[in-house]
């Protein structure tokens, strides 16, 4: 019988008895009722009565044994699972004390079964102190509820780690076994995961914000559009501040520019949305309209890929623009130049050609030189392969030391032309330099020689041609085979060093090398000699007089037949250009020496002097006809005192002993006394504080106020013939950005890049203005200790403006490892 009948039957059995004695209540009560009909009533009532009863009886059994057979098969079933030891199970009662537990809890807090029954093990001792208050909170639950609902918390294992664990608990009444009967769970794989999830979720934020930081400060156009209509969900700084408008989110590019949005543009657009392959292209015309409402055009390299969402669909497109505007112009500015440049050269008898300033792309050649080789344009050919075999390596050597440095070169060469023949050739190229002095180009000549050669029968054979060649350069030239033997040296080696050919053929050239040198020569030169490779070295050579002289060497492989067979080289003296350096070097270190030592004694008589006069000073009232003069000593020894103070400065940056004290200071307050005390000393100009940035600002202000003063004193000792100084002071990305602005003479872009040198004054200058040119110097390296930068914008004529940056949140990692 299941449940439900038992349920049932229960219930009619009860409402049954309950109708019987109602009725046989009433029939007592009836007085009319016959005494035989009412025993008969009666009779069939006990019956019907005694049927309901025994049959509430049998049911209540059946429910009585249903319950012992659950009973008995839940308590089965939690011993299983108490054995079985898939969780932590424990009874406790309610003061802490775990009384029994399963195999899998004692795992889980590391305790053995002795210790449990020892009674070592109680559930308050477990629990660290900030679940506590948790737990009892728990318990207190438990015992009003009869249970408490799952919660987290850690144990103590026992060996002193923590474990994570959910925990749920169940009341036990009547049990003699103990108060509460408890679960554990081990969750400490869940937590790590969890733990883990968090931090790769911080993770992926941090770096989405990162890149989204790179793509807005990027220095090319970034824009992602998303949707069917692709409206702009994205676009960085350099698209807003390029467009003047920030209302770009949630529209199209048809909404914002109806009138510039092209056909072609749209269709790219839209192709790459439909069909999820990227689109690429170079030098992209487009449209816009500047701040004058004039429309002009802007050149783009462009690059539009797919945007997918969460399922792998494309969902939009992101662009990705470069201006390359100014390159076009300038390419096609450069192409109509060198269109005049090729009408002018195919007019010429000669093959003129141009090369890159590496000399290795053939920029130009003109038409003669085209239909000397059978080439239909300079591109896919190089000059140097027309050379004959024979003269390669001599051309090649002669070429590099004249791109080396800087020279004109001229070279007799065999040239093949377009039926196969060599013809040989005159060969003439000139560097082309812009104003810096750095090379742009080489251009040069080609010219037919090959008739007169053929005249000069003896140098018919291509070695004999060789050291003719050879001995009429102004170089040393010589010859090597495979092994580094030589087999042969031109007339300016036997001249210099005074060693014969036959001396210095083999190994025997090594006697005009010192032997100080010669181990470490020989170590270069077999490494040059096994890796087949080209050799450079700088080293002495020993002089046909005895004298050392500092040369320059540099051989080339050459091959014959396919095969390596030795090197060919030069070697020039280089003795002045090698003395000149080390003559500055030592005087600058004696410069710097005899400086240091002056500074540091004319420190204390100066300070006598100052004092003396100081003293003068006081005795003296304004009337006084020395009193001016005692003014004017003053002031030049307040001059002299900064003079001194640069050469002990730049001792110390030289000794890395300059002495920094970092700590916050108000920059406004210390920037408005600096150009206060600059002006009580300058009456001629006026120094106008145009904006000051409030900021407190970590560093060494004493320092950072001789920046400033030095800055001033420039700028006021270099415009003669202005009235104004102007000083500005902004925060800009997290730096603060000072500059000092003057109206004078300004600097070239030439000397720009030397002035902050150390003692460097520029020619023109030096003898009108007073300075020993320390003080840029000294200010650059103070701002560069502070992890700050410097840089000057200058107009001759015009003016300068001197700059420096600070970082706002310095660690000045550069001045912690140089303070004494």
């Amino acid at each position: 019988m299941n449940e439900k009948k038992v349920y049932q039957t229960l219930e009619i059995a009860s409402v049954a008895l309950l109708f019987i004695i109602s009725i046989t209540v009433i029939l007592f009560f009836i007085d009319s009722l016959d005494l035989i009909i009412f025993k008969i009533i009666i009779a069939i009532l006990m019956v019907a009565a005694i049927s309901f009863f025994l049959l509430l009886r049998r049911t209540i059994s059946v429910t009585i044994q249903n319950a012992k057979y659950k009973f008995k098969s839940a308590e089965h079933k939690f011993g299983r699972i108490y054995d079985a030891n898939v969780l932590g199970i424990l009874i406790s009662d309610f003061n802490g004390l775990i009384l029994d537990a399963n195999d899998a809890f004692l795992d889980i807090i590391g305790y053995t079964r002795e210790e449990l029954e020892n009674g070592f093990i109680r559930w308050d001792q477990l629990t660290p102190p900030e679940f506590k208050q948790e737990s009892l909170q728990a318990l207190q639950q438990l015992k009003e509820q009869g249970e408490c609902l799952p919660f987290e918390k850690q144990y103590y294992h026992k060996n002193g780690s923590k474990v994570w664990v959910l925990v749920g608990a169940a009341r036990l009444l009547n049990d003699k076994r103990g108060d509460a009967i408890t679960y554990v769970i081990d969750i400490s794989a869940k937590k790590e995961v969890d733990i883990k999830t968090k931090q790769f979720n911080n993770i992926i934020k941090r770096q989405q914000e990162e890149f989204k930081s790179v793509f807005m400060n990027a220095p090319a156009y970034i824009l992602i559009r998303r949707g069917p209509e692709l409206r702009y969900t994205f676009v960085n700084k350099a698209i807003t501040d390029f467009t003047q408008r920030e209302d770009y989110l949630g529209k199209t590019p048809e909404e914002l520019f109806p009138d510039l949005v092209s056909d072609e543009d749209k269709k790219i657009s839209e192709q790459v949305y439909k069909t999820g392959i990227a689109a690429k292209g170079k030098r992209h015309k487009a449209r816009y309209k500047n701040e004058h409402g004039e429309m002009q055009n802007i050149y783009l390299d462009y690059l539009i890929t797919p945007v997918y969402d969460y399922e792998g669909r494309v969902d939009g497109i992101a662009t990705f623009g470069f201006d390359v505007t100014d390159l076009v112009l300038a390419n096609q500015e450069m192409e109509i130049s060198k269109d005049r440049f090729a009408s002018m050269a195919d007019t010429m008898p000669e093959k003129v050609w141009m090369t890159s300033a590496s000399g290795k792309e053939l920029i130009y050649v003109n038409k003669l030189w085209l239909d000397y080789v059978g080439q239909p344009s300079s591109n896919g050919w190089s000059w140097y392969d027309t050379v004959h075999p024979e003269d390669k390596a001599i051309v090649q050597i002669l070429w590099s030391q004249a791109m080396k440095y800087d020279q004109n070169f001229t070279i007799e060469a065999r040239l093949q032309n377009t039926k196969g023949e060599f013809r040989w050739h005159l060969i003439k190229g000139v560097p082309l330099k812009n104003k810096e002095n750095e090379v742009l180009v080489w251009v040069g000549s080609n010219s037919d020689i090959h008739d007169q050669k053929q005249q000069l029968k003896q140098l018919k054979d291509s070695e004999e041609y060789f050291k003719t060649l050879a001995d009429e350069t102004p170089f040393m030239v010589w010859k090597s085979d495979a092994e580094g033997h030589f087999v042969y040296v031109n007339k300016q080696w036997t001249a210099f060093t005074g060693l014969s050919v036959t001396e210095s053929l083999g190994e025997g050239f090594r006697k005009a090398i010192p032997s100080v040198d010669d181990e470490e020569r020989k170590l270069g030169w077999a490494n040059a000699i096994a890796t087949k490779q080209s050799y450079q070295d700088k080293f002495q050579l020993k002089r046909a007089d005895g004298a050392l002289r500092w040369v320059y060497a540099q051989a080339n492989p050459y091959d014959i037949d396919g095969e390596f067979a030795g090197f060919i080289g030069s070697i020039i003296d280089i003795t002045e250009q090698e003395l000149v350096q080390q003559a500055e070097k030592e005087l600058s270190a004696k410069k710097d020496e005899f400086l240091s030592i002056a500074s540091h004694e004319l420190k204390t008589p100066l300070t006598s002097v100052k004092a003396f006069i100081q003293l003068i000073e006081k005795s003296l009232n304004k009337h006084d006809k020395a009193y001016p003069f005692v003014l004017k000593a003053s002031k030049n020894l307040k001059r002299l005192e900064i003079l001194i103070a640069d050469l002990l400065d730049v001792s110390k940056i030289n000794a890395g002993k300059l002495t920094y004290h970092i700590k916050s200071f108000d920059f406004h307050q210390m920037l408005e006394e600096s150009i206060a005390s600059i002006q009580n000393i300058s009456p001629t100009h006026q120094i106008n504080l145009v904006e000051s940035a409030k900021v407190n600002l970590c560093g060494d202000k004493f320092r950072i106020e001789q920046v400033i003063y030095n800055f001033l004193s420039n700028a006021i000792k270099y415009s003669p013939n202005a009235k104004e100084v102007s000083v500005t002071s902004k925060v800009h990305d997290k730096h603060l950005v000072v500059a000092v602005q003057d109206y004078g003479i300004g600097i070239s872009d030439h000397h720009i890049a030397h002035i902050s040198d150390r003692y460097f004054r520029v020619d023109k200058t030096a003898m009108q203005f007073q300075g020993l040119g320390l003080g840029l110097f000294i200010s650059k390296e103070i701002i560069h200790r502070h992890d700050g930068n410097f840089w000057i914008e200058s107009e001759l004529g015009k003016g300068s403006t001197f700059y420096f940056s600070l970082p706002l949140e310095a660690q000045h990692p550069k001045i912690n490892s140089s303070i004494t």
